[in-house]
């Protein structure tokens, strides 16, 4: 198995990244951060479109955005969710959600138990079985705004690789302004019934100053 390559530099962004937020959720993440480094000394911390750790697979990330911070457990569906806490999101096999609104919402146990679960997990090579390779995973604020502009069906009725295509195009998103912008971009390309082949060339020939 191919060892998987992590940004040197992941530290430094998520510094940044935290300390250019508003001040309710810089505290969230902060908490939040913090947790996520106690659960286990060995955790890396990644940079993937955001804060994101990894452990022998993907544990979870987070991500602000103008109302709430999002903290995803990339594999999710595995835990047992005793106090029936996660958030699952139609379409979504892997990943299950938390949000905050504020610092105090943060349940440091619940989230510890969450994470040595999943590193466990991890740890034993469990996987989420699908019937398909083919299967795609929408993050909870992707899913909201499809659904709440109503182009979550035609989403779905498109080909793997253009569904793809889309997904891979807003994940890759660096900060949390730009990530909204690109999925109300593909609101508006999906209300056209078109694919986000074309997105891309015009992405690639973008001018240098846009935002990336």
């Amino acid at each position: 198995m191919a060892k998987s390559k992590h940004r040197p530099d992941a530290t430094e962004q998520i510094n940044e990244y935290i300390n250019g937020l508003p001040e309710w959720s810089k505290k969230i993440c902060n908490r939040l951060r913090q947790i996520v480094l106690k659960s286990d000394p060995k955790l890396i911390e990644d940079w993937k479109w955001g804060p994101n750790y990894y452990l022998d697979g993907m544990v979870c990330g987070y991500a602000a955005f103008q109302k709430h911070v999002n903290f995803v457990f990339f594999q999710g569906a595995l835990l047992k969710d005793k106090n029936k806490k996660l958030i699952a999101n139609p379409g979504t096999l892997h990943n299950r959600h938390l949000r905050f609104t504020h610092v105090a919402e943060i349940d440091e146990n619940l989230l510890l138990s969450y994470l040595i679960e999943t590193i466990g997990n991890n740890k034993k090579g469990k996987k989420i079985v699908s019937a398909s390779d083919k299967t795609i995973s929408i993050s909870a604020d992707i899913d909201k705004s499809f659904t709440k502009e109503k182009v979550l069906s035609y989403f779905n009725s498109l080909a793997y690789s253009h569904k793809k295509e889309y997904l891979m195009w807003i994940e890759e998103a660096k900060k949390a302004e730009t990530r909204e912008k690109r999925i109300m971009s593909a609101v508006s390309k999906l209300k056209e019934k078109q694919t986000m082949h074309d997105k891309y060339k015009k992405q690639s020939t973008a001018p240098s100053g846009s935002v990336k």
